[in-house]
């Protein structure tokens, strides 16, 4: 592995890169309180001089170059570091669309500049974008850079937080030049692999060290490996089911995610069986789909499709069953009758 630490725009500027979202990541998920706090870090980092700010480092980039390369250039698949690149070409975005809007520059670049260093690679009508998201969320970041026609149905996560960003460059007072000092300022770890490295293998284990996979994961990992096993890379369980029940919960303005829904659901339907913590819940989901489903990812997920739509559509439903969610995954579920009021202390 080759690792060093640099400027996450000094990444993102790249020439002839172009960075991809393997099939097995999660939709782009950063809510508003997350984006929120990396605009803070960002002013605070601009507060100081160039020569005497101190960096902010943003954690670690992962990723893998690619076999195939995209009319020439040089394509690496990003392992853990999407949620962070993703808002990073977002801000950018939003950066580029201010400088648009009041004819300005910062550090001598246009928004057009901005555009064509760090969002896009190619020229004319070959252009697309420099960071190549998931299925559910390409066409939509995509359109937002310049680069295609904006879907009948968008990624809103991405939409919301562009705007959030831009609505703050709008703000009286806003200062350009602290802003992109502080983003100057971001740095990351950036991890390449080797070519012998397996990208979802390299992916597990890290999680596993300290990062814990959460149950969405675990269920994500598992369908791609089933897909694969099927053969059905492009047409499988993963493209028909997963990835619009992820855009679901993620459109859904509840601040849920797949995990809660999930937990939730399998709360629901095994009240009376005893865990301790999350990290038995997987377990249940995989006995839940040999028992009750037959082995069926699709009717499965279907379900849990269905049961999302309830917990997004009545609050009250979903605030009772996010509570006895929480109950069952601690060891505590309100049927049970604790130790001590049975037998005191």
């Amino acid at each position: 592995m080759e690792i060093k630490q640099e400027s996450f725009l000094d990444l993102l500027s790249k020439t002839d890169t172009r960075f991809v979202i393997p099939v097995f990541q999660r939709v782009y998920s950063w809510d508003a309180r997350q984006c929120n706090e990396l605009w803070e870090d960002i002013m605070e980092a601009g507060a100081q001089a160039d020569d005497a700010g101190e960096p902010h480092f943003m954690g670690m980039l992962l990723y893998s170059a690619d076999t195939e390369t995209w009319n020439g250039a040089a394509q690496f698949d990003v392992i853990d570091g999407q949620q962070r690149m993703t808002t990073m070409s977002l801000l950018l975005c939003a950066l580029a669309r201010y400088l648009d809007e009041t004819g300005g520059s910062v550090d001598g670049l246009s928004a057009n500049d901005v555009f064509e260093r760090y969002l896009r690679i190619g020229s004319g009508s070959k252009a697309t974008g420099k960071l190549t998201l998931s299925f559910m969320d390409r066409e939509t970041l995509y359109a937002l850079i310049g680069v295609g026609i904006m879907p009948a149905e968008p990624a809103g996560r991405l939409i919301d937080n562009l705007e959030l960003f831009y609505a703050k460059m709008q703000e009286p007072g806003f200062d350009v030049a602290r802003f992109w000092r502080g983003l100057k300022q971001l740095e990351v770890a950036s991890i390449l692999m080797g070519h012998d490295d397996s990208p979802q293998l390299v992916f597990e284990s890290l999680n596993s060290k300290g990062m814990a996979l959460s149950t969405a994961d675990r269920i994500r990992n598992f369908i791609v490996v089933t897909d694969e096993a099927n053969g059905h890379v492009d047409d499988g369980v993963f493209e028909r089911c997963w990835l619009p029940l992820e855009r679901l919960v993620a459109d859904g303005g509840c601040d849920l995610d797949v995990t809660t829904v999930v937990h939730a659901w399998l709360a629901g339907k095994y009240r009376e069986t005893r865990i301790f913590d999350k990290s038995e819940v997987y377990g249940i989901f995989k006995s839940c789909l040999r028992g009750e489903y037959g082995d069926s990812l699709e009717r499965a997920l279907a379900d849990v499709a269905e049961y999302a739509r309830k917990l997004i559509s009545d609050a009250d439903f979903r605030t009772e069953e996010l509570e006895d969610a929480g109950r069952w995954i601690a060891g505590k579920p309100k049927e049970l009758i604790s130790e001590y009021k049975m037998f005191g202390d």
